[in-house]
């Protein structure tokens, strides 16, 4: 049987204390179009946890929202080939808000790789 590929509330970054550990102890991942930090063992055994950090400077709320509608079903559709207990942190740079579907997912698979995360 196949594992769901749901997002779920236990897979999603909510206190602050959990933001602020991956960005000062984490690994940032640099890419043109996003910021990736990415903070291994999260104490959580097997979940690996998304948080979003999008700024109003990337325009307006319909644009940002469809940015962090996209970074969601990205997560979600490849959390099955993370390394397990991750915390990663997705901050969007400005012009992120235009890239299509497709580029904005090579650019977070590239970074996954290079950051050694992807198990495939």
């Amino acid at each position: 049987m196949q594992p769901r590929n749901t997002f779920s509330r236990a897979e999603k970054l909510h206190l602050q204390k959990d933001f602020k550990r991956a960005f000062k102890s984490g690994r940032k991942i640099v890419h043109p179009a996003i910021f990736i930090y990415i903070y291994p063992e999260n104490g959580m055994e097997r979940i690996c946890r998304l948080g979003l950090v999008v700024s109003s400077k990337l325009g307006g709320a319909v644009a940002r929202n469809r940015l962090k509608r996209r970074l969601r079903e990205i997560f979600r559709l490849h959390k099955a080939f993370l390394s397990p207990s991750l915390d990663i942190v997705f901050m969007p740079k400005p012009g992120a808000c235009e890239l299509n579907f497709d580029v904005l997912k090579s650019a977070v698979l590239v970074a996954f790789k290079k950051a050694g995360v992807l198990t495939i």
